[in-house]
């Protein structure tokens, strides 16, 4: 790449070179990416050059999004080396082929993911530890990273812990007792970049002490598979079912006698409260606290005699109210009535805007275009294919009646007709290949994609005085609500945000 830079007029601080190693192409979060989406914001780049279409990224649809939207709406000149893709020139015929290449990139990706899935659970159901830093308590084997020792100065607090509970019975005594005694929290002791910058290095949580309570890791038995991501995209994790948890027992070392921890156990559930029936709100479980990053909580209306809805709501910062005493973070107490009803103008006014700046129609068209290309290339593919496959029939037929008038001989014929049933079962082998990938594309191309955001947001402006939250949480990724009761909000639709 450099070779071709030099040739085309590299002159000093005209080129400059952004690199994302170590970092997934399957999306654009990506720090190199970041940085090079500035410069072309401020108007500094009017070439962007990769080696190949890979190199810009692994999404189809945010590839295909850059090249056909992005890229000649600010006037920059996008060229992929490796596969001759040059957007500033109209008349070369390899443009017609990135969305293909783009395709292909990204079913790589998709693929190698699923075997990398494969083969992390047949390990994980052979008991085999396939995480990162193991629970609190454990470490892993230094001759074998799939296996887990006891970290003994941990294991002394993992404990302490059980024995305090089961002596006082309620977990925020513990909390309490553990503090007091000047206890590290976990991520203090292991050193995690959270712990590192911990404000209240011995102020236990009432969530750690309960996953502690609750984890069977502590008995010998590895739990694996707790959480999971949605899509090889995706670097956010979620909680998988219980139902789909994967267990072995007795792989490693207890920390806990199973007596003991079935003592914990029959307690937790006999203190366990069931919850009041609340009011479904529709930002809920959406907002976080920007100065300490906990959840921000509604209450309970006052009981009082106006309608529901009209009755006051307020949100709060939920460690604030767990940690009060402490005097930790603020209250970031707001009228949520009014926090919803500005946060809804707010999202109607940006789905409004993108739908005025995206023009869908332009966009379905080349994408029905680059469709037809393909797929017309790939069928020309498998039909000559097909010719090739019947006109070795014909010679295997010839051979045959060869054979009949004693032409050739019984085993020039074997050798010869198993040469051509080879050849046969080679094409026929590609041909299916070429139709499982024409099917393939057909039911992944970025047309649907761009259907459905403009489905969710249509549907959005059509509901928007009072839209489900179904629809919401489609939406809306993260709200963020700072102590001065200013508001970030931030979408899931990667559109959205970049029309804010």
């Amino acid at each position: 790449m450099n070779e071709f830079i030099t040739r085309n007029g590299n002159y000093g601080e005209k080129c400059r070179e952004f690199i994302d190693d170590g970092v997934s192409g399957t999306n654009f979060d990506r720090p190199g990416w970041k940085e090079l989406q500035e410069e072309m914001e401020n108007g500094n780049i009017k070439v962007v050059i990769t080696k190949s279409l890979s190199r810009l990224g692994r999404s189809n649809f945010e590839c295909s999004y850059y090249l056909d939207c992005y890229f000649p709406e600010n006037n920059i000149r996008y060229i992929a080396l490796q596969e001759q893709i040059d957007t500033g020139n109209s008349e070369n015929s390899n443009n017609e082929y990135a969305a293909l290449n783009n395709f292909i990139n990204e079913k790589y990706s998709r693929d190698l993911s699923k075997n990398i899935r494969r083969v992390y659970k047949i390990k994980q159901f052979a008991g085999e530890y396939m995480g990162g830093k193991p629970v609190f308590g454990y470490i892993k084997d230094p001759n074998n990273k799939h296996q887990l020792i006891v970290d003994e100065e941990a294991a002394k607090i993992v404990r302490k812990v059980f024995d305090l509970y089961l002596e006082l019975k309620s977990q925020s005594a513990v909390m309490k007792a553990l503090s007091d005694d000047k206890i590290p929290i976990p991520e203090v002791y292991k050193q995690t970049r959270r712990g590192l910058k911990a404000k209240f290095p011995y102020e236990w949580n009432y969530h750690t002490i309960r996953n502690m309570l609750r984890n069977r890791m502590y008995i010998g038995d590895m739990v694996q598979n707790v959480h999971t991501k949605k899509s090889f995209r995706e670097k956010k994790m979620i909680k998988t079912d219980k139902d789909d948890w994967i267990i072995v027992e007795g792989t490693h070392e207890p920390i806990i006698e199973k007596d003991v921890y079935e003592r914990v156990q029959n307690l937790l559930d006999a203190n366990y409260r069931q919850p009041t029936k609340e009011i479904i709100r529709t930002f809920k479980g959406l907002m976080y606290c920007k100065e300490c990053g906990h959840k921000i909580g509604v209450g309970n209306p006052k009981r009082d005699n106006r309608p529901i809805e009209k009755q006051y709501v307020y949100t709060y910062c939920n460690f604030y109210r767990k940690n009060s005493a402490y005097n930790k973070c603020t209250p970031h107490t707001m009228n949520y009535n009014n926090l919803e009803s500005q946060l809804l103008d707010i999202i109607s006014d940006v789905c409004n805007k993108y739908i005025k700046i995206i023009g869908y129609g332009d966009i379905i068209e080349k994408r029905k275009k680059t469709l037809s290309t393909y797929t017309d290339t790939l069928e020309k593919k498998v039909g000559k294919l097909e010719i090739d496959i019947k006109s070795i029939d014909l010679k295997i037929e010839k051979l045959y009646m060869d054979r009949l008038d004693d032409i050739i001989t019984p085993d020039t014929y074997k050798k010869l007709t198993d040469k051509f049933e080879e050849q046969k079962k080679s094409k026929q082998k590609k041909i299916d290949e070429l139709k499982k990938s024409i099917e393939e594309y057909k039911e992944n191309n970025s047309i649907e994609d761009l259907l459905e955001t403009s489905r969710i947001v249509k549907e959005y402006l059509k509901t928007r005085k009072n839209p489900p939250r179904e629809l919401i949480l489609k939406i809306v990724d993260r709200i963020e609500i700072h102590q001065d009761k200013t508001v970030d909000l931030y979408f899931k639709l990667k559109q959205l945000n970049q029309v804010v």
